[in-house]
């Protein structure tokens, strides 16, 4: 179990050694939800991410130690909730298949990388303003 620090006293002020060890963070999921049902998160944008890097949705799915279909259902619920064609399969052949990201895919993954930036930036800062009594400042 934890050892939890003891907090100041009633009537004192806080001094560096009431605050708890460690350094502190805020975190927030986030997600993308339309009409109430999640479209683009974290797991989803690393298989984008994923298929970008490899060219493949079979390598991608390897890598993220996913079944071939499941990363296929991931695909198909990104399009369907979002209306946007994010991966072009390419036919096998000499050089063999593959899967590449639609220029709406790319632009769907930057965008949500952008609002994760922007996201976290506010969180640091929203956790700096709440909690900044108990840590100190770096």
């Amino acid at each position: 179990m934890p050892r939890v620090q003891p907090g100041p006293r009633k009537g004192r002020q806080p001094t560096e050694s009431d605050a708890p060890p460690g350094s502190w963070e805020g975190r927030a999921r986030l997600w993308i939800a339309i009409d109430g049902h999640n479209a683009l998160g974290s797991g989803k944008v690393k298989l984008l991410e994923a298929i970008a890097a490899h060219r493949s949705l079979s390598a991608a799915a390897k890598q993220l130690r996913m079944s071939y279909r499941l990363a296929w259902k991931h695909l198909k619920l990104i399009e369907e909730r979002t209306g946007i064609a994010v991966v072009e399969p390419r036919r096998g052949g000499a050089s063999g298949g593959g899967s590449a990201l639609t220029p709406q895919g790319k632009a769907l993954l930057e965008a949500y990388h952008g609002f994760r930036r922007e996201m976290d930036e506010h969180v640091a800062a929203a956790c700096r303003r709440h909690f900044g009594r108990w840590f100190p400042s770096s």
